[in-house]
Parts: C-alpha cells; sequence; structure tokens
C-alpha cells in the first residue's frame, strides 16, 4: 500500500512514476540516509517518543540494510520512488510494518533528503580538496626540481620575459591555494544539520535536533526548518566553487596542448596521455588536455541549471528541486576526475628549458632588463630607456637579426652615446641572468622562489589540517553510529 493511499484513490501512473523517481539519482545517498535514520532513530528514543523495544529492531533493521548495502545486496525499486520509501519498504519487510512504520515520526521526506544530500556532499568536498592539496603538493615538488630551469613567460600569447619553470609551477599552486579555501568555505556551508525540519515548519513532538546534529558529526544547524528544507544555495556554492577550479584547470590544460604545439615546441607530453590520428601517421595529439577544457562546460553547465532551477522556487519543498542531485553528482564526479588526470600528466610531461632559452633570445623577451639598466646606470627616465630598447628592437628586426647578434646591438647602442662591452651586453640580456635578478616579493628569482614555495607549502599544511580533521569528525560519526548493538 501507497504512503499516501489514504488520500489518492488510484495508483500513480506509471509514466507519472517513470517521470518523477529518483532511484537512479538517489544510489549515491543510501548510506547517508540509513546514516540519518540512525541518529533519528536514537533520538525518538532519547526524547521517549518511541520505546526502547522499537528502537532495537529498527536499529536492527537499519543495520542490516546498511551491510546489505556494503555488500552490493541492496537495489532500489522504481515502485518506491526514492531512496527514502525503499528503505522504509525494506524495514517493514525485516520487522514488520506496525513497528517499521514508526520510522517517519517527527520526520519528512523534505528534510531528510537536503540531510542526505548534505552528509554525502560534505565527504566528497574534502575528497576533491585531497586531490587538489595532491597535486599542489606534486607541482611543489616539480618546483623545487626545477629553480633554475629557464622556460617563457607569456602575455598576449607572445614571448614577454623569461621565467624559472619553478615560477610557473608555483602560479598554479597559488591559484588551488585559494580554490583550496572555497573549497573550505562550500564546506562549511555544506557541513550543517537540517534533520527535524521535517516537511517545512518544524514537529508538534518534543524532538531534539541538536542531538541528532552531534550524533552526525554535523558542526552547525540550519535552525529555520522553512529555510532549512527549501534552501540549496550550498549546493550552487558548491558548484560555484567546482566552476572556478575548472576554469583554472582549464587555464593549465590551454597551457599545455600550446606550449605543446609544435610551433612552442616548450612541453613535451608521455605518449600515455596523448592519442594519434586514425589517417595522419604523424600525430600525437593532447587529448586529455582537450578534454579537461571541454568537460568544464558540462560544470558550468551544472551552476547555470541549478541557478535556472531554483530562481522559480519558492519557500517550501517543490519537486523541482530533485533535479539538482544528477547535476551536482557529474559536477563532483567532472571535478576530481580532471584534478586527478591533469595531476599525472603535469607528472609525466617534461620541459625543454633549451627551446625555451632559444625562444627568449629570438623573440628579445630581455629587452626591458636593458630598459632598466639604462635607468640604473645611465641615469635615464624610464620612459627614455624604454623608447631606445623599442627602438632598439625595431632596428634589430629590420636587419633580421636578434639579441644575440650583439655587432649589430653595440652598434645601434652607440650611435646613441650608450658604451658598452660585449661582455656587459651578455650580462644584461642573458635570459637566465634577467631571471635571477629579479628579486621582488613574488618575483620569479630562484631566491623568490624560494620563499614563495616555503609560504605555499605553510599553506598546504594548514589546508591538510582542515582536510584531517573535519575528516575525523565525520569518520568518528559514522562509526560510532554503526556500532549501534542489533536487537
Amino acid at each position: 500500500m501507497k504512503i499516501w493511499a489514504g488520500r489518492l484513490s488510484k495508483e500513480i501512473n506509471d509514466k507519472v512514476l517513470n517521470y518523477t523517481e529518483t532511484t537512479n539519482a538517489d544510489l549515491r545517498l543510501i548510506k547517508y540516509d540509513i546514516l540519518g535514520s540512525i541518529a533519528h532513530v536514537k533520538m525518538l528514543h532519547k526524547q521517549k517518543i518511541i520505546t526502547e523495544n522499537c528502537e532495537k529492531n529498527l536499529l536492527s533493521a537499519l543495520i542490516e540494510i546498511y551491510r546489505l548495502n556494503e555488500n552490493g545486496l541492496f537495489t532500489l525499486e522504481k515502485e518506491y520512488e526514492d531512496v527514502h520509501l525503499n528503505i522504509e519498504n525494506k524495514i517493514n519487510c525485516i520487522i514488520g510494518d506496525e513497528l517499521g512504520g514508526m520510522l517517519h515520526t517527527a520526520r519528512s521526506r523534505n528534510d531528510q533528503v537536503v540531510n542526505d544530500t548534505r552528509l554525502y556532499l560534505r565527504s566528497y568536498i574534502l575528497e576533491i580538496k585531497k586531490s587538489l592539496e595532491e597535486f599542489s603538493d606534486n607541482l611543489l615538488l616539480k618546483s623545487t626540481e626545477n629553480m633554475n630551469s629557464l622556460a617563457v613567460g607569456y602575455t598576449h600569447v607572445q614571448p614577454a620575459q623569461p621565467i624559472s619553470l619553478a615560477f610557473w609551477y608555483t602560479a598554479y599552486v597559488s591559484i588551488f591555494n585559494r580554490d583550496i579555501t572555497r573549497l573550505e568555505n562550500a564546506f562549511n556551508s555544506t557541513n550543517c544539520s537540517v534533520l527535524g525540519s521535517c516537511a517545512l515548519s518544524g514537529t508538534s513532538f518534543n524532538i531534539d535536533r541538536s542531538y541528532t546534529q552531534e550524533l552526525l558529526g554535523f558542526e552547525n544547524i540550519i535552525s529555520h526548518a522553512l529555510d532549512a528544507t527549501s534552501s540549496r544555495d550550498f549546493i550552487i556554492e558548491c558548484l560555484s566553487t567546482l566552476s572556478i577550479i575548472m576554469s583554472n584547470l582549464s587555464r593549465l590544460a590551454e597551457e599545455i596542448i600550446t606550449w605543446n604545439s609544435f610551433e612552442y615546441g616548450t612541453l613535451h607530453l608521455d605518449d600515455s596521455f596523448t592519442t594519434g590520428s586514425s589517417i595522419m601517421p604523424q600525430k600525437k595529439n593532447p587529448v586529455v588536455a582537450e578534454l579537461a577544457k571541454g568537460k568544464v562546460s558540462r560544470v558550468y553547465g551544472a551552476l547555470m541549471q541549478s541557478l535556472a532551477m531554483v530562481k522559480g522556487v519558492g519557500l517550501g519543498y517543490n519537486c523541482d528541486l530533485q533535479e539538482d542531485k544528477p547535476l551536482l553528482w557529474d559536477a563532483l564526479d567532472t571535478t576530481i576526475q580532471t584534478i586527478k588526470i591533469l595531476d599525472e600528466h603535469i607528472k609525466t610531461s617534461s620541459y625543454d628549458s633549451q627551446r625555451a632559452y632559444d625562444i627568449c633570445w629570438g623573440s628579445f623577451s630581455t629587452i626591458t632588463e636593458l630598459a632598466n639598466w639604462l635607468v640604473t646606470n645611465k641615469g635615464l627616465p624610464f620612459r627614455k630607456s624604454h623608447l631606445i630598447a623599442g627602438q632598439l628592437t625595431n632596428f634589430l628586426i629590420s636587419k633580421k637579426a636578434t639579441l644575440k647578434n650583439s655587432n649589430i646591438a653595440l652598434d645601434f647602442l652607440k650611435s646613441k652615446d650608450i658604451e658598452l662591452s660585449e661582455e656587459e651586453y651578455f650580462e644584461i640580456l642573458d635570459p637566465k641572468n634577467v631571471m635571477n635578478r629579479q628579486v621582488s616579493r613574488g618575483s620569479t628569482s630562484p631566491t623568490s622562489v624560494k620563499i614563495i614555495i616555503e609560504e605555499l607549502e605553510e599553506s598546504l599544511l594548514a589546508h591538510k589540517d582542515f582536510t584531517f580533521r573535519k575528516s575525523l569528525v565525520i569518520e568518528k560519526a559514522e562509526s560510532s553510529l554503526l556500532k549501534t548493538k542489533r536487537g
């Protein structure tokens, strides 16, 4: 018998059931629906709303379903619509509906589903956070190994100035550091109990919402029942964070693709992270990075769809909101997969610093340092030294020469009353020397990058401590709930 048989005289139409059921999306929530139910039952008994015998039987049935699910032996049947009614039906099969029917006392599917989602999401956020922390660790390791390795820094997709390869790696760690902070904020917004809000207005039963919060290891509680059951801003905040992460990963993927191209030729990709062409035998395509860029749109789409979904929903639960989970699940999976695959991609790639050295010379990327030298050593205003350096660049290009053609360059400078020896000239303009002279805070010299690495390592330690502490609370809460004695 359906739970609303008292009000409705007909069974739900099969087409309606197929359109409204959520069992496939709810598969991820089985564990968390059981944990929430265990906490709810314990609270009902503590508040003397159910008897000790009823508590024991309900807990015994819930633990049995948990074990069945762990062993892949519990499935969700579409005829029961969702995870909540499937579990309730299974409990009734185990202990009978007289005792099983007490489970839903002082509870609604409205607060259940939000609570389940929060339990699941907070753990997944920490998993994504761990992956991004591990990626950052690996980038810092690459940075330490490449403190003196030359790379090309770009603006407007043109060679701009020499940088160290370590400087490039640490730039992404700096970016991910903010992403990790945003994940912590999303975790905090998610890690709030809503159980006991019931349908929308609370309940006349003397429940203890703080007790279920404590049992489930939630740090806070959404006190307002109407807000708790109808708001999905925590999901939107998470999707926003995931979108920013994917945006940053896409920037990395774009540089992988660009630098790997024949025209740039600075980044060499491991064969196992590329594919060939069905027609062109010479091709080695950077498909992983290309797909990473493409998958960003899925996460963006989830965010936009979620924003569109909630904008027309007034307070109080509406079935529009059940569309949040498929979007969220896909965005979570896509993000963690992309983090992990790009981590491996970078670990297995190699950068050609000799090629970078040649590009720096050939692209006039050190000419800014000549302008700086004229300010420091010749007392020229920077705008005048900038003009001379620009004129030199233009002159060399007209001669089909580069900065390496010191004889042509020195003759030009001499015409401007600037005397330099060839040794001084190369000391000023050699790309590695230019890289090493950048000593301002946060700059590209090995001295500065060493400080950057130390600062990022310290920040990462604090982030890892957050992950460890929050994971421990969750693990302890789940372990405690599952130690419940069977009746």
